[in-house]
């Protein structure tokens, strides 16, 4: 597996210490983070605009992606198997977001006709894990 910082000079980002640290987290956690999250997880140690910056130069740079919850709020994530049109899952309990199966190749032909600025499609609900853990059956 690539450390953050080769994954971050792959991407042509500059490798800055926090940098690394926010892709360390991403990578690590396997959970979304909104920006406020994110900052809030460096107890705040960091200056909220650098914070903000770097996970905009992130997402921009193609290291991560971001989704929007079901509440609205943009969140950030790493996943590298999932760039391109994949639909994901957010688990409201515990905040891990999973990879779901490609979009069948026939359904991305029929977009080929459209001019199309962005693609999310999210699921929200409790993980397998987490149903569990409770002592729910999946």
């Amino acid at each position: 597996m690539s450390t953050p910082s080769d994954i971050l000079k792959e991407h042509g980002v500059r490798p800055t210490r926090l940098r690394i640290k926010v892709l360390n987290v991403l990578m690590n956690t396997r959970k979304s983070f909104s920006f406020q999250e994110m900052y809030a997880y460096f107890d705040r140690g960091e200056d909220r605009v650098t914070m903000y910056r770097i996970l905009n130069d992130l997402y921009h740079g193609g290291v991560i992606e971001w989704v929007v919850d079901i509440d609205g709020i943009n969140r950030f994530v790493y996943y590298p198997e999932s760039f391109g049109i994949r639909p994901s899952f957010r688990c409201r309990h515990c905040g891990s977001v999973s990879c779901l199966t490609p979009l069948p190749e026939y359904y991305i032909d029929e977009l080929k006709n459209y001019w199309i600025d962005d693609a999310m499609l999210l699921f929200s609900g409790i993980c397998d894990q987490c149903l569990k853990d409770n002592g729910k059956k999946v």
